[in-house]
């Protein structure tokens, strides 16, 4: 199995997000976790314009810097106490909300001779992490009272754990709580985070609070639309990542199972319509490999019946062409299938388009 990135695409994609924020006064950090930070993917977004990689994993971070990618990071995943020394080293930027860990922040950047940005993030309702905004001044304060910190901005983060939309209204409520912020602190703010790919849509609408000048965006770049929404980036490309697995077997198969039915080796419990003999393939490919929930095929009259750990089996019986053993077969991949597949070591990573390729 095989998975491909087309950088052109991609690139395209950065351009469009970039100057669709520019327009209304929104800067871009681009999320890169769901390709691990591939230096290759990386240079196409930067390409595009982007100025900011931000990203959960310090592995990806250092593989970014080990191939000589010296842009500005944010690191997305707050800091652990254990890993505060390498954060400084690698991230231009961290969100944080424990005071604990913005003190041992303080330490490693004076002990290492830099200032390390800073961006308090504010738990708005979805409730995974965030200081919450009663103690959010204090917080701020002690940033900005320690040596070798920059406080850059606050945050907050919305539609991961709960599920909670971002709304104009909810976003605007934040908006107002950070000026309320900034005059108690007496400072204004360098960047006021307002979420990610799905508030792509109210900058494009003009509903954006204009207090929030900043968005971490990984889908709307990497794959050209918010899936939430179900709106494609404007000017963008939703075709960027492929999938391909061979063809193992085919053959005429009853499409009900015999005998008693229980939990898969997933532990899902699923009901199989009998659709009389039909014609199936088994492609080499599975759960372990991608999340196969989230693949698209593009070839005409295939559908996905199901997959185990190694193996994904497709109704072919309308396929046009037919399919054979050896065939190879396409599919769209969307962003969940992408983060599970770039991640895997039994998938071959490849990336499409000259200009990029390391």
């Amino acid at each position: 199995m095989r998975i491909v990135a087309d950088l052109d695409k991609i690139a395209v994609n950065a351009r469009a997000a970039v100057e669709l924020c520019a327009r209304h006064g929104v800067s871009v950090a681009a999320v890169t976790k769901s390709v691990c930070g591939d230096p290759g993917i990386v240079r196409a977004i930067l390409a595009g314009g982007v100025t900011t990689i931000a990203d959960s994993r310090l592995d990806n971070v250092r593989r970014m810097r080990d191939a000589g990618i010296d842009c500005d990071v944010l690191l997305l995943r707050l800091p652990a106490p254990s890993e505060v020394e390498d954060v400084v080293a690698l991230a231009t930027q961290s969100l944080v909300s424990d005071p604990g860990v913005l003190r041992a922040l303080s330490t490693a950047a004076v002990r290492q001779g830099k200032t390390h940005g800073v961006v308090v993030i504010v738990e708005w309702g979805d409730r995974r992490e965030g200081v919450m905004p009663d103690d959010a001044e204090a917080v701020c304060r002690l940033a900005l009272d320690l040596p070798g910190i920059e406080l850059a901005g606050v945050a907050c983060n919305l539609n991961c754990l709960c599920g909670v939309l971002p709304t104009p209204q909810n976003l605007g409520e934040f908006a107002a709580f950070v000026e309320s912020l900034e005059k108690s602190l007496g400072q204004r703010f360098p960047i006021v985070s307002g979420g990610h790919t799905t508030c792509l849509r109210f900058v494009d609408q003009g509903l954006l609070p204009p207090r929030i000048d900043h968005l971490r965006v990984g889908e709307g770049i990497l794959f050209g639309r918010d899936s939430i929404a179900d709106v494609p980036l404007p000017g963008g490309h939703t075709d960027t990542f492929k999938v391909y697995a061979e063809a193992i077997e085919v053959a005429d198969k009853p499409s009900a199972p015999a005998g008693e039915t229980g939990p898969d080796a997933f532990l899902r419990t699923r009901t199989w319509p009998d659709l009389g003999i039909r014609r199936r393939a088994v492609l080499a490919m599975g759960e372990i490999d991608v999340n196969v929930e989230w693949l698209h095929p593009t070839r005409s009259g295939v559908t996905i019946v199901g997959a185990s750990s190694d193996h994904t089996v497709v109704d072919v019986t309308d396929a046009d062409p037919p399919v054979e053993v050896g065939d190879e077969l396409e599919f769209r991949a969307d962003y969940v299938a992408v983060a599970v597949a770039w991640a895997s070591r039994c998938v071959r990573r490849e990336l499409l388009g000259g200009s990029f390729t390391p």
